[in-house]
């Protein structure tokens, strides 16, 4: 079963589907939420680069819990534009490099892909659901960075991102 679920993008926008795709063993019901990621201004001429971040909740309950269930699940993300090594944005004909990694640290090892071509998934569990515990919560942050010094126009810059929950 597939569910889509569509966040409208904004500047510099990086996320704005989501795909659920639980499996057919999963007794428990997920939702999974994520605002914009919106890198703000962009100075062309910063030696630094443009770094921002979002967040993403994900809400499982099963009501009623007969058994105790724990619910692991793993978060993808599609390359969206270019390629996962180097992801573009647009305006027009116009492009910006950005990437989304799964770790603060930003490095090549953690940037947020399929799993595929040396790109990190995030690969975790909830705490199991069970009578006392019908609902439990999970929050994960999706970095973001823009590479200093890109010779781009001015401009709003923006793309799209489909993030799968599979459970």
């Amino acid at each position: 079963m597939m569910r889509l679920k569509t966040l409208a993008g904004t500047p510099f926008a990086a996320l704005a589907l989501l795909a659920f795709a639980p499996s057919a063993l999963a007794a428990a019901d997920c939702s999974i939420f994520s605002s914009t990621l919106n890198f703000g201004n962009y100075d062309v001429l910063d030696a630094t680069p443009t770094d921002s971040t979002t967040n993403i909740l994900i809400i499982c309950t099963r009501d009623p819990p007969p058994n105790t269930e724990t619910v692991s699940y793993t978060l993808t993300l599609s390359v969206g534009g270019g390629t996962y090594a180097n992801r573009t944005m647009n305006n027009g004909a116009n492009t910006i490099r950005y990437n989304l990694y799964t770790s603060p640290a930003m490095t090549p090892a953690t940037i947020w892909g399929n799993g595929t071509g040396g790109t990190s998934v995030v690969a975790t569990s909830l705490q199991p659901l069970n009578a006392q515990n019908t609902v439990r919560l999970a929050f994960h942050t999706i970095y973001g960075r823009i590479p200093a010094r890109q010779d781009v126009r001015v401009g709003t810059y923006t793309g799209s991102v489909v993030l799968t929950m599979n459970y």
